[in-house]
C-alpha cells in the first residue's frame, strides 16, 4: 500500500461509513430484541437462546468466512453479510413463533461473520504497514460511535411508539445504508491467495503470532462481557441508579485511546501498547468491588475506556504485522472470534460467580483473568515484534 494513504481517502471513509451504518443496525436490536422475544410469550430462557445463537453462529463460521475472503476477495464478501443484514429486520417483523426466529438468528449470525470477517481484512489490507495501528485505531471508533447512539436509539423508539415494526424497519433502512457504502468501495485485491499456496485455518489458529493476542483479547473481553451485562444490576445495589454515566464516560474514552494510542504502536511498537493499557483495563475491574460514588464510577469508566479501547487495536495490528496477505482473513476472523467468546463467556461463566458469591467476587475473577492473559502474552509474545512490512 501507498505511503500517500490519507485517511480522508474515498475508500477509507466508506469503509467506516458501512461499518458505522451496519453496526448501527446491529446496535438497534441488541436492547430491543430480548422485548420483543417477551412480546410473543418468550420465557427467559428462549430470550438467551435467541441472543446466544447470533454469536455462536457468528463464531463458529468466521475463521472459514476470512479463509473465503482470503480466496474470493473481501468486498464480496462484506456485500453479502451487509445485504443480508437488511433482510433480517424483516424477516424478524413476519416470525411469531420461536423455531423460525431460532433458524433467522444463526442465520444473522452467518451474515454477521461475513462483514466482520472481510471488513477487518480490508481496513488491514488498506493500511500502510507504518501507519497500520492508527488506521486500525480510527476504524474501530465507527463500530464504538455506533454504540454510543443506535443502542439508545433503538430503546426510545420502543419507548415512544411501541412498534417493533417501525424498529425493524429503521434497522433494515441503516443496513442498507451500510450495504450501499460497501457497494461503492474499490477492491483492494482482485484475489487473495489464487496464485499463493494458502495454509489451512486451524494452521493459521495456532501460530504463536495469532494464538496468543487471541487469548489476551479473550481475557479482556471476558471481564468486558461481565461488566456491560451485570453493571446495570450492581451499581443499583451500590446506590448509583444513574450508572448511565459509566457508558457515557467508557464511549469517549474509547475512542479517544482508539485514535491516539493506536498511532503511538505504531511509533513504539504493539507489545510497549498492549501491556500496560491490559494493566490499566486489570485496574479498572478491579475497582469495581469499591464502587460507592459516581466519581469512582466515571473513573472507572475513563480507565476501562482507555484499556479496552487501546488494547485491542493494538493486538488486531499486532496480528496483521505477523500474517501474510494470503492468510490474513483467515487470521483476523480467527483472531476476533474470541472476543464474542470472551463476552459470551463473561456473561454466562463469570454471572454465574456473581450469582453464588457475589459481583465483587465476579469483578475481582475477571480482572484475575487480566492478569492472566497479560503474563502469557509476556511470557510467550515474542519481545521483538517483526518489522510492520506486510
Amino acid at each position: 500500500m501507498s505511503e500517500e494513504f490519507r485517511l480522508w481517502s474515498k475508500d477509507f471513509v466508506l469503509i467506516c461509513l458501512a461499518n458505522f451504518f451496519y453496526f448501527g443496525s446491529f446496535y438497534f436490536l441488541i436492547p430491543t430484541l430480548p422485548q420483543y422475544v417477551d412480546m410473543i410469550g418468550g420465557s427467559p430462557g428462549q430470550v438467551g437462546l435467541v441472543m446466544g445463537l447470533f454469536t455462536l453462529a457468528s463464531v463458529i463460521v468466521r475463521p472459514y468466512l476470512g479463509n473465503m475472503a482470503d480466496r474470493h476477495g473481501r468486498k464480496i464478501l462484506m456485500l453479502l453479510g451487509s445485504g443480508f443484514f437488511i433482510l433480517f429486520p424483516v424477516i424478524y417483523n413476519q416470525v411469531q413463533s420461536f423455531v423460525p426466529l431460532y433458524l433467522a438468528r444463526i442465520a444473522h449470525g452467518l451474515a454477521h461473520a461475513s462483514f466482520l470477517a472481510a471488513s477487518i481484512a480490508y481496513v488491514a489490507d488498506m493500511a500502510p504497514p507504518q501507519r497500520r495501528g492508527e488506521v486500525m485505531g480510527v476504524y474501530a471508533t465507527s463500530n464504538v460511535v455506533a454504540m454510543a447512539l443506535f443502542p439508545a436509539l433503538g430503546t426510545a423508539v420502543i419507548e415512544d411508539t411501541g412498534s417493533f415494526p417501525y424498529l425493524f424497519t429503521l434497522s433494515a433502512l441503516t443496513a442498507a445504508a451500510g450495504f450501499l457504502a460497501v457497494a461503492l468501495l474499490g477492491e483492494i485485491r482482485s484475489q487473495a491467495g489464487r496464485d499463493i499456496k494458502q495454509a489451512g485455518i486451524w494452521e493459521v489458529g495456532r501460530r504463536r503470532e495469532v494464538l496468543i493476542p487471541s487469548l489476551a483479547l479473550f481475557s479482556g473481553a471476558t471481564s468486558y462481557g461481565a461488566v456491560i451485562t451485570f453493571l446495570p444490576l450492581f451499581a443499583p445495589q451500590r446506590g448509583l441508579a444513574d450508572f448511565g454515566l459509566f457508558f457515557t464516560v467508557y464511549a469517549v474514552s474509547t475512542i479517544l485511546s482508539r485514535v491516539m494510542v493506536g498511532k503511538l504502536s505504531d511509533r513504539i511498537g504493539r507489545r510497549k501498547v498492549i501491556l500496560p493499557f491490559m494493566a490499566v483495563l486489570a485496574l479498572a475491574v478491579f475497582l469495581f468491588p469499591f464502587l460507592g460514588s459516581l466519581w469512582l464510577l466515571a473513573l472507572i469508566g475513563v480507565l476501562f475506556g482507555l484499556g479496552f479501547g487501546a488494547f485491542m487495536p493494538a493486538l488486531n495490528a499486532l496480528v496483521v504485522d505477523y500474517t501474510s496477505p494470503s492468510d490474513r482473513g483467515s487470521a483476523l476472523g480467527f483472531f476476533t472470534a474470541f472476543m464474542d467468546v470472551g463476552i459470551t463467556t463473561g456473561a454466562m461463566i463469570l454471572g454465574l460467580v456473581g450469582g453464588r458469591l457475589g459481583y465483587p467476587a465476579m469483578f475481582n475473577l475477571g480482572g484475575a483473568i487480566i492478569l492472566a492473559g497479560i503474563f502469557v502474552f509476556a511470557v510467550y509474545m515474542k519481545p521483538a515484534e517483526r518489522s510492520a512490512s506486510r
